[in-house]
């Protein structure tokens, strides 16, 4: 039995009320992350959906250390549940709140200590305002900006740097508690573009500033793919993109999350959403069922194992049978 945990998340609002530490305990507010708007440097508690994509959830800055200790008193009290039969925990949201993220004065001092100078024009020598979000098409931006500013690429480092170290710190929480406890983390597939949340899940020995303008040298050093017992990618291509050799595809997902994954990992995941991998029902009900059988065969061939998202999906549309009959045959075929 896994436990997933929801990392940098401080809390939920919906129509059905606002819940979560920042609720709880107010005084936990001046922990969450501050964005980067088009209408200024903005709290998550107090933006507008006309300022970023998702105003329902209430992200934490990844640099305070306050916000760190916090997580990392949890990770060990759940970590000591392994006594009733916890095998491991699996981390989710491990992240930033994407480009908009973070441009606290805690974080802009840390930024400073790491480059060893100041930012005369902050956040513009960092990021341009509101970089992150289209707001006429209501978008989120996952590119670099041009012009570039002088210090866009040593941000987009540091940040990596931060989510890596946090994850350092969460590992030896973890494993403090019990050292059999498998730790892992759960990542976006689409590692072109998934640099704007700080993240990088490939292997330390993987090099993207070979093939990516937005890694610099130094970004491979902070691969965290070696903290990780399980390493689960979302390979979140479209029902109908289930083979190919590039990213939007599973099967390209699944293949290129090994290549830069190196072996680093102890076990690595991948598989799809079926929930939401045809929002706008463009292949038929029946194609569909025969795409979740397919996507067994080709992500469980490519990586160590196959996961699927979200299970309360397959319960809804009478799908569980469609997982089934790719499970069957493809332990079948070994």
């Amino acid at each position: 039995m896994y436990a997933a945990f929801q990392t940098f998340c401080g809390g939920f609002t919906s129509s059905w009320g606002s819940t979560g530490p920042v609720y709880d305990h107010p005084e936990m507010q001046k922990m969450v992350t501050v964005l980067n708007t088009s209408s200024g440097l903005k709290s998550m508690m107090n933006v507008t959906t006309a300022e970023t994509s998702e105003t329902f959830i209430k992200f934490l800055n990844p640099v305070d250390p306050d916000v760190q200790d916090y997580l990392l008193a949890q990770l060990r009290d759940l970590a000591a549940y392994s006594s009733t039969g916890l095998d491991g925990i699996i981390l989710d949201r491990g992240r930033f709140y994407g480009y908009q993220s973070d441009f606290s004065d805690l974080t802009r001092a840390e930024f400073e200590k790491y480059i060893g100078k100041s930012v005369d024009k902050w956040p513009d020598d960092v990021c341009p305002p509101g970089w992150g979000f289209d707001t006429a098409a209501k978008t989120v931006v996952e590119s670099l900006p041009s012009p570039l500013p002088p210090y866009h690429l040593k941000w987009l480092e540091f940040r990596a740097k931060v989510i890596h170290d946090f994850m350092e710190k969460a590992r030896a929480a973890v494993k403090d508690v019990d050292p059999g406890l498998d730790f892992g983390v759960y990542a976006g597939g689409w590692y072109s573009s998934y640099y704007p949340n700080g993240v990088n899940w490939a292997s330390p020995r993987y090099d993207p500033s070979k093939e990516f303008s937005w890694a610099t040298a130094s970004y491979k050093d902070y691969g965290y793919a070696d903290l990780m017992d399980v390493l689960i990618i979302g390979a979140y291509a479209q029902a109908w993109a289930v083979w190919g050799e590039t990213e939007w595809t599973m099967e390209g997902f699944c293949t290129l999350a090994k290549k830069r994954v190196m072996g680093a990992a102890g076990l690595l995941v991948g598989g799809p959403d079926v929930g939401n991998w045809d929002p706008s029902d463009v292949v038929p009900f029946e194609d569909e069922c025969q795409d979740i059988v397919s996507s067994v065969t080709v992500c469980g061939a490519i990586m160590d194992a196959y996961f699927l998202f979200d299970m309360c999906h397959l319960r809804i549309s009478d799908q569980w049978k469609y997982a089934r009959e790719g499970i069957n045959n493809y332990n079948n075929q070994k």
